[in-house]
């Protein structure tokens, strides 16, 4: 099983790789930029003022004090288990997602089409997405085998794909950088929970960190 599981990051890696390397083409980035133009038309000020928002609490600052905060109430909580792999699902996550950013080096979309001024050669993937992504694959994971575990991901869902729209209607990202976003993050997150009873082994030979006992870990 957890094999399987690994073999499913390795596709996921090779597959934003190959994702990556399609969206440095003209033809794939002509694609995108018309993509990007049709949803700059949708421009409203309450959508802006959303995308805004989600552009800023799921930036790196807020980003790594949401993690901090999330591990800090988990372990005062006494789920200190539940902290560390939180923590680790969250950071091979966005982590994986950062590697591809270095990789690809993708220019961002003309800054005359955006609503911020991000430039530079990072823009697949997506960091905002990846984190997002990252943080709610966490949560639900935290929340497996309770009866909140279904909403917690249709909750999340949709704040992945209201962050995928918004980092696409602020002009900073193509629709394939949200895409290599949810590949890349899928992967990392993925390796980490599949090899969550070796690190759980780990974790227990530190009593400090065990948390024997503790509910949803």
């Amino acid at each position: 099983m957890i094999l399987r599981r690994l073999r499913l990051s390795a596709l996921l890696v090779v597959a934003t790789g190959v994702l990556g390397a399609a969206a440095r083409t003209a033809t794939v980035t002509g694609a995108d930029l018309n993509a990007d133009l049709a949803v700059k038309a949708l421009r409203a000020p309450d959508l802006t003022r959303v995308a805004d928002i989600l552009n800023v609490v799921f930036g790196p600052v807020v980003g790594v004090l949401i993690i901090a905060l999330l591990a800090a109430v988990l372990a005062l909580t006494g789920r200190v288990r539940a902290a560390v792999m939180a923590t680790l699902v969250v950071a091979a996550g966005w982590t994986t997602s950062a590697i591809f950013k270095q990789i690809v080096a993708r220019p961002r979309p003309p800054v005359a089409d955006q609503l911020l001024f991000e430039t530079g050669h990072d823009s697949f993937p997506s960091g905002h997405v990846a984190l997002t992504l990252s943080l709610a694959v966490a949560v639900a994971l935290l929340a497996a085998r309770t009866r909140w575990f279904a909403l917690v991901v249709c909750a999340g869902g949709v704040l992945v794909l209201a962050q995928a729209f918004a980092r696409m209607y602020l002009g900073v990202h193509y629709p394939t950088d949200v895409v290599g976003s949810v590949l890349a993050t899928t992967a990392g997150t993925s390796a980490v929970i599949a090899l969550r009873s070796p690190i759980g082994s780990v974790i227990d030979r530190f009593p400090v960190l065990s948390g024997r006992g503790e509910a949803g870990s």
